[in-house]
Parts: structure tokens; C-alpha cells; sequence
């Protein structure tokens, strides 16, 4: 994906991600399905009392379920010191300083000094600029939004970026968007199974998580199994 795409998912989908802090644990990978599912009913049946217990009513004594899911507060949590230190250390090297403010009181009739002090009010609350203080503005999507901006060539108060720049903002555009995937499970895994295959003994294979059906294959006979549905070669 591109350093563009990258930060579009950070500040289109940052709102997925408060989404899922708050819903229930999502399932376990590899999921049980097709094949698997014949394997791992008894360890299904075991998860699932495990899972009862855990969500006891909050009134009996012991642990109990988080309210919140933890590893989607690290992964923002994450996400935000990257971005915004990322936009911290970008706009200390480009965003250039206020125009000074020392220019004398505009008197009657003084109109040049009038305009100069407008255009220096002006400079100091261009919305272009980063905030190294206002806390509404230094999360995570704003800051994609703001790198985006100077990847982009965004006119501003900002010198022009160099290749160090550029790939400073990719690196961090693109360690964030693999957060956000594997957090919200949209990337696409692999992973070998510790059974074989029931009918030729040989390696089984399921991929999935992207958001799609997750599919066993058999590497040795060919054979596939998408959720219930065995395909034969």
C-alpha cells in the first residue's frame, strides 16, 4: 500500500477501532471451521465453559470479564504516541515560526500597520499549523491527517519536504496501518495446523482473518474445506 493509503487508514477506520474497544472479544484464530471443527469440538465445548465463567455477573466474587478489550487501548494507545510524535518531529524540522509580532500600534488612518497586524494574527492561527499543545487536535487520525497533508505537498506555513521526510512518514504510515489490520483482523493469515489431513494424512493449511471465509487446504491430496463445504481437486 501506499504512504497516502496507509494514512487513510489510520483516520477511516480510527473509529472501527473505538468500535471494537468496546465489543466483546472477538474469535480466536485459526477459527474452528470445516475441518478443524471435527478436531476441535471437545476444545471448542472446553473454551466455551471457560468463556461462561468469565462472564459471571459482576457481583460475584473474583475476576471477571474486562469491559474493555485491552489490546485494542494498547493498539490505540500505540498508534497515537506514533503519529503525534511523528508530526512533533516533522513540524519542529518544517513548520516555520509566527511571523514576529512586534510591529507598532496601528494609530487613526494607519492602515499599513492595521494590515500587518491582521496578516500576523492570521499566521498565528493558520489552522495548517501543528499543534504541539491543543490536546483535541493531537490524536491519531488528526495527525495522519496533518502527515497526509505535508506527503501531499499541502501548501503552508512549512518548508518543502525532503526524502528523509518522505520516508519518515512512510515508516510510521505504514507500521500504523498494520496495527490497525491486525487489530481489526482485516489482514489476511496463514498458519499450518497441528492435525493432518483425514484422508491423505498429508499438511493442512488455513488462511484467513481478512474479513473473508477462512479455507483449509491440504497440501498433500489438494483437497479444500471453505466453513462446512469440502472441494475436491
Amino acid at each position: 500500500m501506499t504512504t497516502a493509503a496507509n494514512l487513510h487508514t489510520v483516520i477511516n477506520h480510527w473509529t472501527d477501532l473505538q468500535t471494537a474497544l468496546a465489543t466483546n472479544q472477538a474469535d480466536t484464530w485459526p477459527p474452528v471451521m470445516g475441518i478443524a471443527r471435527l478436531h476441535d469440538h471437545l476444545k471448542a465445548d472446553d473454551q466455551a465453559v471457560e468463556q461462561r465463567a468469565l462472564e459471571r455477573s459482576p457481583d460475584q466474587i473474583g475476576a471477571t470479564a474486562a469491559p474493555l478489550r485491552i489490546e485494542i487501548l494498547d493498539t490505540m494507545a500505540a498508534i497515537d504516541q506514533r503519529m503525534v510524535d511523528g508530526a512533533d518531529i516533522l513540524a519542529s524540522h518544517l513548520q516555520r515560526d509566527p511571523v514576529a509580532s512586534r510591529v507598532r500600534v496601528a494609530g487613526p488612518g494607519d492602515d499599513v500597520a492595521l494590515a500587518l497586524r491582521t496578516l500576523i494574527l492570521k499566521d498565528e492561527a493558520d489552522e495548517r499549523r501543528w499543534s504541539f499543545t491543543d490536546p483535541r487536535r493531537r490524536i491519531a487520525p488528526y495527525a495522519a491527517a496533518w502527515l497526509l497533508a505535508r506527503h501531499d505537498g499541502a501548501p503552508g506555513p512549512f518548508e518543502k519536504l525532503r526524502p528523509i521526510h518522505q520516508d519518515a512518514i512512510a515508516t510510521a504510515a505504514r507500521w500504523a496501518a498494520d496495527q490497525i489490520h491486525h487489530a481489526l483482523e482485516m489482514a489476511r493469515r496463514a498458519q499450518v495446523l497441528d492435525r493432518p489431513c483425514p484422508h491423505c494424512r498429508g499438511q493442512l493449511r488455513i488462511e484467513g482473518g481478512d474479513g473473508q471465509d477462512p479455507t483449509v487446504t491440504c497440501r498433500g491430496c489438494g483437497r479444500a474445506w471453505t466453513g462446512t463445504a469440502q472441494h475436491v481437486p
